[in-house]
């Protein structure tokens, strides 16, 4: 995709909504999105249309809206023929931007929202999170750093190291003696095929969450790496209840572990 008559924007800081403080960057134009509240000159809302209460794909309040809002909605459709739904706002956000070979920083992004529900929720109730396939989200921007000049971008929380997520790392870094006789990624697409919450899918979940992650790593590659995607994301949640665990509280519990498993296969696979 061309980049038509690029405003300039110096530098950019671009802030999730991870939890977190933050604060608007003093160079250049920081870039918030859809609930985040906060005024400044150089302060830029981006806006999912929906979340706005708008037809258009995005709604942009700041400087050069016309020009973002146009631009975001090109990357969005083109993001989404390589997502197989549509991307978050964030990584259209990141991609528009590092195609500007500019300075880049980004903050409270790691696209690794918590998917374990809250036992309080209703089968009919989902996480927002929910709809937009994260791990082909860090597929595309691990590429995109890669190809990269190695001193445009500056986002520590994307890469995941044994530093910066002593918590998550916790959950794949265990001594354990679970064994499966399948593969990993072929246990998955077995419980993920399962119509409705059993015991022993489950069960089988737990085991996957708890096993240690050499044992993922014997068995990544690419083509497996791709076909797992899907199965951690429901588009229309609203209109279809997608893959059982993804509704259930006390399965989904054991997602996140899993997806960090693959999430490190990605980058083991892009160095």
């Amino acid at each position: 995709m061309q980049l038509i008559e690029s405003p300039h924007f110096g530098q950019v800081t671009i802030i999730g909504n991870a939890n977190g403080d933050w604060q608007a960057s003093k160079k250049g134009y920081s870039i918030i999105f859809n609930g985040t509240v906060a005024e400044g000159e150089h302060i830029i809302n981006i806006c999912n249309g929906p979340f706005a209460g708008s037809t258009e794909d995005f709604v942009v309040t700041g400087h050069h809206n016309k020009w973002l809002s146009t631009q975001l909605s090109a990357i969005a459709h083109e993001l989404q023929s390589r997502l197989n739904c549509w991307p978050s706002s964030g990584l259209a956000c990141f991609i528009l931007f590092s195609r500007l070979t500019i300075p880049l920083s980004l903050t409270r992004m790691s696209l690794l929202p918590n998917l374990a529900r809250n036992n309080t929720m209703t089968k009919n109730e989902h996480l927002p999170c929910v709809v937009h396939n994260w791990l082909g989200e860090r597929r595309i921007a691990l590429s995109q750093i890669k190809e990269s000049p190695r001193s445009q971008i500056n986002w520590p929380a994307l890469l995941l190291s044994s530093d910066n997520n002593k918590t998550l790392y916790r959950a794949v870094d265990v001594t354990s003696e679970q064994s499966i006789n399948d593969s990993p990624f072929t246990l998955l697409a077995k419980i993920a095929n399962l119509q409705s919450s059993t015991p022993e899918g489950v069960i089988a979940l737990e085991k996957l969450a708890n096993l240690p992650l050499s044992h993922w790593l014997a068995c990544s590659t690419q083509s497996n790496l791709l076909d797992v995607e899907p199965l951690f994301f429901n588009q229309q949640p609203e209109k279809n209840a997608g893959i059982w665990y993804l509704s259930d509280n006390h399965a989904s519990q054991y997602l996140d572990s899993i997806r960090l498993s693959l999430a490190l296969c990605q980058q083991a696979l892009l160095k």
